[in-house]
Formats: C-alpha cells, structure tokens, sequence
C-alpha cells in the first residue's frame, strides 16, 4: 500500500473545515496548526498542534517534523504563511512575494495599473493628517479601507468631504488593518448592483473558470455581498473581456497554483473593473455551491494539487459539467434590534435545499453593513433560469428576517 499523502492545514476553524474534511476523503494524512483546541478541525485532524499558524517559524518546525507532502489554508492572513512554507521546503506553492501582491489592496492596485488595466485613484496611509490631505483632493464618492483585511470589515463609502467622517473612517479601518495601513481611493460607480464574480483555479498557464457567478448587492449596502446566482449570464464577450483582464494580472503577480476569488464589475465607462483577487477559496459557501451547480469540488482540486496528487485535475479534464440553477441568499437585518424568525415565503420553501442560521431566537442583531452580520444563509435550487430570477430579482420581499418589537 502506498503511503498516505500528508498535508499541512493552517487553521481549524469553519473556513478550513471542508479542507480538513476533504483531505481525510481522499485519504491523506492531515495535520492542523490553530490554538483553538475546541475547533472540531483540531478534533478530526490526524494530528493538531496548539499552535498560532501565524508563528512563521513554529509552523515550519511543524511542516519539517511532519515531513509533509503539500500545506494550505483559507485564512487570508495565513496565506502568506502558506507560500513561506512552500517555498523553504519547496512543495506545490507560490512565492511569498506573489501572494503579497494580491493580499496588499496597494501592490494590487499598483499591480493593475502596471499591466494597463482599468485602476481607480489610489493611496494608502497611516497618517491621519495624510488621509485628510488626499481626502481634500479627491473626487467624491470616495472609499476609505484597510490596506491589509478581509471581507468587507472597516470599509466605508463617503460621499462628500467631511473631516469628522473621515475620522471615524480612519478609526475604524484601523481596527481592521492588518499591517496600521489605510487605502483611500475613489468609489467606482457600477452600472448595476450585480457583481461579475468567480472562484478561479490557477495551475501552472492554465486557469479554471468552473466558478462564474454573479452576486447581487442591496441598494441600501452596495458594497455587501448578498445574493449568490448560478449560472452567470454574461455575453460571451464579455466573459472573454473579464478573462482577459484577469488572465493579465494573475500572470503578472506570479501566482501559479490555488484558488482565488476574483471580483469584477463593468464601470460607467463599460471597462471590466477588478475589485480584488483574494488568495482563498471565496466565503458564503461558495466552492459548496459550485459544486451543486457544476458537479466540480473546487475544494478537491485545491488540496489534492497542493500535495502534487493530480489525479482528480485529470479527472476534470473530461468530466460533463452539470449546469444546476443555484442561488445563496445571505441574509442580513435593515436595522438594530432582537432577532425572533427567520420569515420564508410559502412561494419560495420548496425551492430551499438548506438553511444555517447565524443567529437565534433573542440574539441582538445589527443592521448589516459587515459580511459577518449575516443573520441566516438560505441555499435554493431551480427548475429554470426564469423561474430562479424571478425569485431573485426580488429575494429580500421572499426571505427576511423578523425582529421582535
């Protein structure tokens, strides 16, 4: 019997739960970092370290004693960690330097304007006094972010200059900055609240676009990701503009292994905008629902290639894509209060698959602004593409949360 490949996971948390599950499927011998012993990854690990993944050097000790075959993860700050490791042991990877291109908002966007793609003004700060001197400059709306985070946290939109806002901006994003750094950049309007997002998988010059969705965002928080749609119905040009694009800054950050969760929207002016490229597998159970549209386990590809195991990326290269009609309907509150229920209209219950609820009965909630303020997660599956966005083009009147009195 050949011996089982062995993996190094870093984190044992909800987001590389299904890593930790899957490598166990394909039967490799999994090992997981994390200081949360509570964590059930830490529980149905082969062997966990209470260890903080972020230590470079304990974690490499770690790598080196276990003599692992391959190491990944789905914490963005652990990504670095990822490639330092892959790069001193030389294992399937990407350098350092290439996932620092993507991970800081200021190299991306430096990235974009490099390769001569469309790039919004920029700059980035840890002086208040300099926020406020290019915040006097700039055409409004603007955006104020932390250089270093994830998701949305500590992100604000400012429509006109106003230093107290710019402040508490400040402040803010400072609590979420991983690195004290701050980005200001103009806000670039969409045309419409409709995202153009995939989970890509990069392996060698190929890359894998299996992951095409589109994500509708509230009026009322347009930067907030909150309804996931499959199948994307873009013109075909329009993907190949989106490719083309996004093929141009991949190449150009030196990534060639992963997944990645890319965002894009088409601006005013009709140029392909990309918002981000994460170095991770994208949240709200995305390479899950993936996998119900298309038959593709994007998270099989992810820890299967990381320990040079190619078989299922072969498998892929003639496997029928299924084409399910899917949608995530991440559900947050429009304003502060106690949660009571979950309201599900009887139009709509048949069509739900699953439901994980954030939250329950007598929880406070918040109105959502943050991605972390979801209230409920509600997966549905169609028979058509007309009956889903029949739905969807008017979800929140379908699916909502009800707050006590």
């Amino acid at each position: 019997m050949n011996e089982r490949k062995r993996i190094l996971i870093l984190g044992a948390g909800d987001a590389q739960l299904n890593l930790i599950k899957e490598s166990l499927n394909q039967g490799y011998y999994v090992v997981v970092c994390d200081m949360r012993e509570e964590m059930e990854g830490a529980k149905i690990a082969d062997k966990y370290y209470k260890i903080n993944y972020m230590d470079q050097e304990a974690i490499l000790k770690v790598a080196e004693q276990e003599n692992i075959d391959g190491v990944t993860s789905n914490s963005e700050p652990a990504m670095l960690n990822v490639a330092y490791i892959a790069e001193k042991l030389g294992l399937p990877g990407n350098s350092m330097k290439s996932i620092e291109k993507l991970l800081s908002k200021r190299k991306f966007r430096d990235l974009q304007k490099k390769v001569g793609v469309f790039v919004p003004e920029h700059y980035v700060t840890s002086s208040i006094q300099e926020l406020l001197e290019y915040a006097e400059k700039m055409k409004y709306p603007i955006i104020i972010k932390p250089t270093e985070s994830s998701g949305t946290r500590g992100t604000t939109k400012i429509s006109s200059f106003c230093e107290s806002t710019i402040r508490e901006a400040y402040n803010i994003c400072r609590e979420f900055s991983r690195n004290n750094l701050v980005t200001i950049e103009e806000y670039v309007e969409m045309k419409s609240l409709t995202v153009n997002d995939a989970d890509i998988f990069v392996i060698g010059d190929e890359i894998i676009w299996d992951g095409w969705l589109w994500e509708n965002r509230s009026k009322d928080t347009p930067m907030l990701p909150m309804t996931e749609i499959f199948p994307i119905a873009l013109p075909e040009e329009k993907l190949c503009e989106i490719r083309e694009t996004v093929n141009k800054i991949i190449r150009a950050s030196g990534v060639t292994l992963g997944e990645y969760n890319v965002e894009t929207y088409y601006t005013l002016g009709d140029e392909v905008f990309v918002i981000e490229i994460n170095p991770r597998q994208a949240g709200n159970y995305i390479p899950q629902l993936i996998e119900e549209h298309t038959g593709v386990s994007l998270t099989r590809l992810l820890v299967s290639t990381a320990v040079n195991d190619m078989s299922y990326y072969e498998y892929l290269k003639t496997f029928k894509r299924e084409n399910n009609y899917i949608t995530l309907q991440v559900v947050f509150s429009k304003e502060d209060g106690i949660f009571d229920r979950l309201y599900i209209s009887p139009e709509i219950e048949e069509n739900v698959k699953w439901c994980k609820m954030a939250v329950k009965e007598g929880d406070r909630v918040v109105r959502g602004i943050n991605a972390a303020e979801a209230v409920a997660y509600v997966d549905l599956q169609f028979e058509s593409y007309e009956k889903q966005h029949h739905f969807t083009d008017s979800i929140e009147k379908y699916i909502y949360p009800i707050l006590k009195n």
